[in-house]
């Protein structure tokens, strides 16, 4: 299995790629260099270990669900699964890419770079912390991110055209005084609305490993920021290729779309009281779509026995997850609520 570091020319170090910057950096030396450069250096690109060719620190052994081979720098044991394209050694922290997990069919066609930096991924957290009324003290407090990941998730990024119609039941309601008599009238229409729209760039995860994250979350990414995929962008982060299919994911790339055509016909239905929606007849028509690595970062924070998980989109910043609520503080603020309702409502009762 042939692996490949990226090594600083100056110190020997390892480069990895800096959000900041863009460019692959050395923090040893603090020595920086482009991409391209890294790409058209010999020096800089690093070595590639293939075990059967004389590198004894590569030895590997395989199975259908795990992959166990030694560190070609410090000969410790890395583990990953199936699907690791990207990973580093638990002992020395080599930043290790595998590149058979990312040729042929497994070659992504593009990659969005990180932008948010570790640092600035760790102080949104706690940003969000701030805005929350019910968090335990304890919680805000106490509370220290535990770990925090890099790493680059398999999407399919769909292109397709929605065309169709869908009807509304709708009403137009109004009263009226007659004489002595309070009139309501009540107007029904069927209302049709149909029409052609065309998406791009729909974002299906192909992995299996965050189906607990809510990965569309933390959408959208700005694919215009999208570039050919290369491999230095993933040292110093991990990676894992799909393990969804593309075939599997056009399902719900559909729900999707039909549910936003939906809305947007629905968005045009206006001057009524009422809309209901009848009878719709969507048809899809399937473009182009690619296999793309999009950066999430992982943060992951244990609190009163319990682990709480945040996904943060990696080129935006936006944050996900689940808090604890401290139940003391939610049934006192609830306890207020009702208590100026009651008061309000009372003032209300003495006035008429």
């Amino acid at each position: 299995m042939e692996t490949l570091e990226y090594r600083c020319p100056n110190c020997n170090a390892y480069l990895v790629f800096d959000p900041k910057s863009g460019k692959m950096k050395c923090d040893y030396c603090l020595s920086d260099f482009s991409v391209d450069e890294v790409k058209e250096n010999n020096d800089t690109r690093g070595k590639v270990h293939n075990e059967g060719q004389g590198h004894t620190h590569s030895e590997e052994h395989s199975s259908e669900d795990y992959l166990c081979y030694s560190c070609p720098s410090c000969g410790g044991e890395i583990i990953g699964d199936s699907t690791t394209a990207a990973t580093e050694c638990p002992f020395c922290e080599n930043p290790t890419i595998i590149t058979q997990r990312l040729s042929g069919e497994f070659k992504p066609d593009y990659v969005i770079p990180f932008k948010i930096t570790k640092k600035e991924a760790v102080s949104a957290l706690e940003k969000l912390y701030g805005g929350k009324k019910l968090l335990p003290n304890a919680f805000t407090k106490d509370n220290r991110v535990k770990k925090v990941t890099g790493m680059y998730v398999p999407y399919w990024i769909c292109d397709c055209q929605a065309s169709g119609t869908v009807r509304y039941d709708a009403t137009r309601v109004r009263t009226y005084t007659d004489g002595r008599y309070m009139v309501t009238r009540t107007d029904i229409y069927n209302v049709i609305r149909g029409g052609t729209v065309a998406f791009d760039n729909i974002p299906q995860d192909g992995t299996t490993k965050l189906e607990g994250i809510h990965t569309e979350s933390i959408e959208p990414y700005d694919y215009s920021e999208m570039i050919p995929f290369s491999n230095e962008y993933l040292s110093g982060y991990f990676a894992d290729i799909y393990d969804v299919k593309s075939g599997d994911v056009l399902e719900r790339a559909h729900e999707r779309v039909k549910a936003s055509v939906k809305e947007s016909f629905k968005n045009t239905v206006i001057g009524y009281s009422t809309v209901t929606e009848g009878q719709s007849n969507i048809n899809i028509t399937n473009g182009d779509i690619h296999y793309a690595l999009l950066p999430v970062w992982m943060l992951n924070t244990n609190w009163n026995g319990k682990t709480y998980t945040f996904a943060m989109n990696g080129q935006t910043g936006k944050v996900v997850g689940d808090l604890p609520v401290d139940k003391k503080k939610f049934w006192k603020r609830t306890a207020m609520f009702f208590g100026i309702f009651a008061a309000v409502a009372a003032l209300i009762a003495l006035v008429l």
